[in-house]
């Protein structure tokens, strides 16, 4: 199994240069378009998030780190920063059935991200976020 690593600034400015690393590697795994597209997506929001909301009041240097690999017919993704600590599972599920104006704000990029992923676990380790999110191929 071939990992990838890509280490990111914590700027939105890294987002173009994630997504061409991460469609890059995907194609060059054979990895089709549909999921190549669900992956990227999914990772996009989970680094726009930790970009937006990890590091506020979370003195330097941040780090923010994305490992892929592909294997056996499954796509795993790690991203890891060293940002205030957030478990996405602790957020409740949004309701996309409400209407608009009685939505709370909030919490459709993880909607997102556990709609386009198979699975997504979140462990707190060594002063680090963990994000492990799983794609399954076919």
């Amino acid at each position: 199994m071939a990992v990838h690593q890509i280490a990111l600034g914590a700027d939105v400015a890294e987002i173009p240069r994630l997504i061409a690393w991460v469609e890059q590697v995907m194609a060059a795994a054979g990895v089709g378009e549909s999921p190549i597209f669900k992956i990227t997506l999914a990772l996009e929001e989970a680094v726009m998030n930790v970009i937006n909301h990890a590091f506020d009041d979370v003195a330097g240097p941040h780090r923010i780190a994305l490992s892929l690999s592909v294997a056996a017919g499954r796509v795993i993704a790690e991203l890891t920063d060293n940002g205030r600590a957030f478990d996405p599972a602790s957020m409740p599920e949004p309701d996309v059935a409400a209407p608009l104006a009685e939505r709370a704000v909030g919490g459709l990029g993880l909607h997102l991200i556990r709609t386009m992923m198979d699975r997504v676990e979140y462990r707190r380790e060594d002063g680090q976020n963990r994000l492990v999110m799983e794609k399954k191929l076919g």
